[in-house]
């Protein structure tokens, strides 16, 4: 499936949501392009890549949930419970601004809608400012008060005034999740440095009941501090892991406690081998042409494995992909995949069909066609057992890094150990207040 970005959106994309765009350089949400990573989508080895066909097919048949390729879309009705345990410790990242970010923001503003008048297509419309920053949660009458008496011309002339940017706060800008008790996992372009998580807050159960109803979040703030809190971040691997404060920003909230022992959270994992790539018979015949030891059997060939993942697309409330997804290549240090996501979605968790972390999801995939528009053919994440290697070689100088994985990541000295890593609490199976 590909997404077509027609010409009436191309000049917002290029001087807003994409690398090196203003929305990037705010830390607002922007749709990251990996044509910057080319150079390190290193092909994974042949030998990983064959132990990871001969691990999808050795899964114990009793296990609760199985791997089927390629066969009916049957899955125990448990597979539900596990997803909603796994999606309650994923949470909507939102940016308040001070009054300098807000002044840096309207000279950027300004500079686009100068590059926008250079090209003769105007200035920014109602439209494009709502979709800049998110505003499809914003109540309508926020929306009509934003604007309501600004020159319908120069509708940016609503950021001008403080009092109205106001109700642009917060301001949705990605997604990320717990992997323990306090420890968030997001995207290094999402998080780059202290500075931005000091205006970032985590709103957990920001989402909707069966009703349709919406659910008031749990809003924590980050603990950045290399005293009391945490931050950890790679650009290569655009990942950032930070600490949150132990309370929730609210007093009245405050017996909650951490964020984990009310959402739970999900485990890192050190396997490399918990999701398959699509297999043909020609990947077979190239495999043995290169002389790999190998023993596949030409009833494995399977198509890409299905992969679920969990967002706040567009900063919406929580939103999960199930159908029409699957692998499509997996690399060294990244997976590529067909899959539904969107601004905000950065940052999300990209799980396999049972309910295991495999990516932390962190850009789009896009070929530039021939009348220069952009089409976006696949979705691209981090793998989670290349994040835990980086952490792992960390942890040798960092005792604070070792105590996080010794407490919340699955590895194997632990397996070999029988030694489990903490479970999640009781009150992890409860996901709204």
């Amino acid at each position: 499936m590909s997404i077509t970005i027609t010409p009436s959106r191309q000049i917002l994309l290029d001087t807003w949501f994409l690398p090196g765009g203003l929305g990037e350089r705010l830390n607002l949400s922007s749709i990251p392009f990996p044509s910057r990573q080319d150079n390190v989508l290193e092909d994974i080895e042949d030998s990983d890549l064959v132990d990871i066909i001969n691990s999808r097919f050795d899964i114990n048949p009793s296990s609760r949930i199985s791997a089927v390729f390629g066969q009916p879309d049957f899955l125990p009705f448990s597979f539900l419970e596990l997803g909603v345990r796994r999606g309650a410790a994923v949470c909507r990242l939102v940016r308040e601004f001070s009054e300098p970010a807000r002044v840096e923001l309207l000279h950027k503003i300004d500079a686009l809608e100068n590059e926008l008048k250079k090209r003769e297509q105007g200035v920014l419309s109602q439209e494009d400012i709502k979709e800049i920053f998110s505003l499809s949660e914003k109540e309508p009458d926020c929306i009509q008060q934003l604007f309501d008496g600004i020159d319908i011309n120069h509708p940016s002339d609503a950021l001008k005034d403080p009092e109205r940017f106001k109700k642009l706060l917060p301001v949705p800008i990605a997604t990320g999740f717990l992997v323990g008790s306090s420890y968030l996992l997001t995207n290094h372009h999402v998080l780059p440095d202290k500075e931005v998580c000091a205006q970032v807050i985590a709103q957990f159960g920001y989402d909707q009941d069966g009703l349709g109803r919406k659910i008031p979040p749990v809003e924590y703030k980050l603990d950045p501090n290399s005293v009391t809190g945490f931050f950890e971040t790679n650009e290569e691997l655009d990942y950032t892991l930070v600490k949150l404060q132990d309370r929730p920003k609210d007093p009245n909230l405050s017996i909650l406690g951490r964020a984990g022992d009310r959402f739970g959270w999900i485990p890192l994992d050190e396997n490399s081998t918990n999701i398959a790539p699509p297999i043909d018979s020609q990947r077979l015949i190239e495999l043995q042409q290169r002389g790999v030891q190998q023993d596949i059997s030409p009833t494995k060939l399977l198509e890409g494995e299905p992969v679920n993942i969990i967002q706040h697309p567009k900063g919406k409330r929580k939103q999960v992909i199930l159908s029409s997804n699957k692998v499509t290549n997996i690399y060294k240090k990244f997976i590529r995949y067909e899959a539904d996501a969107d601004f905000s979605s950065s940052g999300s968790p990209v799980f396999n069909q049972q309910w295991q972390l495999v990516a932390l999801h962190n850009s789009a995939v896009a070929n530039i066609k021939a009348d220069s528009t952009l089409e976006i053919v696949a979705e691209q994440g981090v793998r989670i057992c290349e994040i835990v290697k980086d952490l792992q070689e960390k942890s040798l100088s960092s005792d604070k890094i070792k105590n996080f994985i010794d407490l919340f990541v699955d590895t194997k000295q632990k397996e070999a150990e029988n030694k489990p890593t903490q479970s999640l609490p009781a009150s992890a199976y409860t996901v709204s207040l």
